[in-house]
């Protein structure tokens, strides 16, 4: 239970940052709201999914190596 918690406030904090980044630089350019500028923002909340798809993707490729052995 601890490691989600953890894992929750690690996710949110990256998002949040990249976030606040994208909206800022959004804001400088004049901070008219299109679409893209809502697909970005949008976007900063999604991507660090991937990064956890990678790592369970390497620890179950691990797991699988070990029970071949």
């Amino acid at each position: 239970m601890l490691w989600s918690y953890l894992f929750s406030t690690l996710y949110g904090g990256i998002a949040l940052l990249f976030l606040d980044g994208s909206f800022r630089e959004g804001e400088l350019e004049g901070g008219e709201w299109d679409v893209m500028r809502v697909l970005g923002l949008l976007l900063c909340l999604v991507w660090p999914l991937l990064i956890v798809y990678v790592i369970l993707s390497a620890f179950r490729q691990k797991q699988i190596h070990r029970r071949t052995r």
